[in-house]
């Protein structure tokens, strides 16, 4: 590959002068320019009119009444408009709330600030806009860009290779089908801009040799805000509890050892309390997906799916339905189904029959990888009411990832596990060379890849095993940025590649 693009430039290029064009990159601060340019791409999509968010599907009763919000009422009916507009002013309840915290989440810690923000700014107490937390997740993204682009860049010697890595983070992370989750009240808005903060952070302490106590505490919270933004993200605390593990083993020291032995407790604690908060309708809803479009989807046996579970066969009647019909076979919420149905049906229990029923396995990853390459939501609109766009209009500034990703790259099981086998391809062939030369920074630095692979492929489990394919879309959205994350790491190693030819070669010098 390449070979094949040094050739195309060679003999493509016409009169282009890289020697000339290299120079007058190579002393660019490109860490600085990145954050300029998305400063100007979020804030042309978040705060100029029209401006750009995410319409409500229904998810946000939960976080809205965890912080005292309400929905105003803006439909004909008075009822909220949902899916239709974008909705950025929201109520304040200043009385007492009387309805329960129906959810665990750190998204309230970047909320709370938002909301004292905006009364200190406007004096207002009654209303909060939501462009004070988009304002706020805006300004995270651009600290995560700062480093990511700056550990990408010290890898790569020549302005071009550094101008090409740049843009292309930036075509891909400030994509309107990223950026407009911070104007919303989905936990992915939180999870975007930690989540690359995170890794940002770790990338730079193995890069920059800046690996010390306090960086492993500041990595460990800003990975804790991303996972406990989403209870589906859950699992990672224990990934992120394993990759503590070698942290002891990279830095030998007895600050290091200390800090990270308590963080590994804190963070496995962390990730069972938030899985096991997940409780009441919400636990009902995933466990009746996970079932009836999940296990009996297009079951040629539902009875004897039902049998090899515990469950009665006579709910076989429910296959292939969702919790949200208007009308259903029984009453969801009756005392005897909530018994006979919803008890048995375990994490485990699904897990269990999945392994001994193969065939439904791969019937589910075909579901799950045909819509994990989705990043926005086609059923939600972008724009607000008073922009005067039609229901559901989706916005297309600086969409150009996201529409190429879901027009354009295979997205079956097939071309998933490709990507997948060729990832691991290079990243072994790397890990062995530097286990060989004892470089412990690469192997660490390839193990964070293997770290952030694990969390996407969690999120596809977690999706097919805990809802089916119900909202697949959205409940695989992770996988989404850490495909597209280990993306970019492979854009970086062809370039890196690349430039050791020309450098080789001396097609272009310094």
């Amino acid at each position: 590959m390449a070979n094949y693009l040094i050739f195309v430039l060679k003999t493509g290029g016409g009169g282009l002068d890289l020697n000339l064009i290299n120079k007058k990159l190579e002393n660019l601060n490109f860490p600085i320019i990145a954050v300029i340019l998305a400063a100007l791409i979020g804030i042309n999509t978040l705060f100029i009119k029209p401006i750009v968010g995410m319409a409500n599907n229904g998810d946000y009763f939960r976080i809205m009444v965890s912080n005292n919000l309400y929905y105003l009422r803006e439909g004909p009916n008075h009822e909220p408009e949902y899916f239709k507009y974008f909705q950025p002013y929201y109520g304040v309840n200043n009385f007492y709330n009387e309805q329960k915290k129906l959810l665990v989440s750190t998204q309230s810690l970047l909320i709370k600030p938002a909301m004292l923000l905006d009364r200190l700014i406007t004096g207002n107490d009654k209303v909060f806009d939501l462009r004070f937390l988009s304002g706020l997740l805006l300004v995270f993204q651009l600290i995560a860009t700062y480093l990511i682009i700056k550990v990408f860049c010290s890898y790569l010697r020549t302005g071009i290779g550094k101008a090409v890595i740049t843009s292309m983070y930036l075509f891909v992370f400030m994509d309107t089908g990223y950026i407009a989750y911070l104007n919303s009240l989905f936990g992915e808005g939180v999870n975007i801009p930690f989540f690359l903060l995170s890794i940002g952070i770790l990338l730079y302490m193995i890069r920059f040799k800046k690996f010390n106590w306090y960086m492993i505490l500041l990595f460990s919270f800003t990975t804790f805000i991303f996972f406990g933004a989403k209870q589906q993200l859950a699992p990672v605390g224990i990934l992120v509890a394993i990759l503590l593990f070698r942290f002891m083993y990279y830095k030998r020291n007895l600050e290091v050892k200390v800090v990270s032995i308590s963080l590994i407790v804190l963070l496995a604690a962390s990730s069972v309390y938030l899985y096991s908060a997940i409780k009441g309708d919400f636990q009902y809803i995933n466990k009746y997906h996970a079932l009836n479009r999940g296990i009996l989807l297009e079951n040629n046996n539902p009875d004897n799916a039902l049998k090899s579970i515990g469950i009665n066969e006579q709910y076989s009647l429910l296959e292939n339905t969702i919790y949200f019909n208007s009308v259903t076979q029984v009453n969801l919420k009756n005392k005897d189904l909530i018994k006979n149905y919803y008890d048995k049906l375990g994490v485990g229990a699904i897990i269990k029959y999945y392994i001994f029923h193969p065939k439904d396995m791969i019937k589910m990853l075909k579901l799950g990888f045909n819509n994990a390459y989705q990043i926005r939501p086609h059923e939600l609109g972008n724009y607000t009411k008073d922009s005067g766009k039609p229901p559901v209009s989706r916005s297309y500034f600086w969409s150009g990832w996201s529409y190429f990703k879901y027009k354009f790259i295979p997205n079956n099981l097939v071309a998933s596990l490709a990507y997948i086998g060729i990832f691991f391809y290079f990243s072994i062939k790397r890990y062995y060379r530097a286990y060989k030369d004892g470089d412990d920074d690469t192997r660490f630095t390839e193990e964070v890849y293997y770290y952030i692979f694990l969390i996407g492929i969690s999120q596809i489990a977690a999706s097919l095993i805990g809802a089916g394919d119900a909202d697949l879309a959205k409940h695989e959205f992770m996988y989404n940025m850490t495909f597209d994350f280990l993306f970019l790491v492979c854009i970086k190693n062809l370039i890196l590649k690349i430039e050791r030819r020309w450098l080789k070669d001396g097609e272009i010098g310094h």
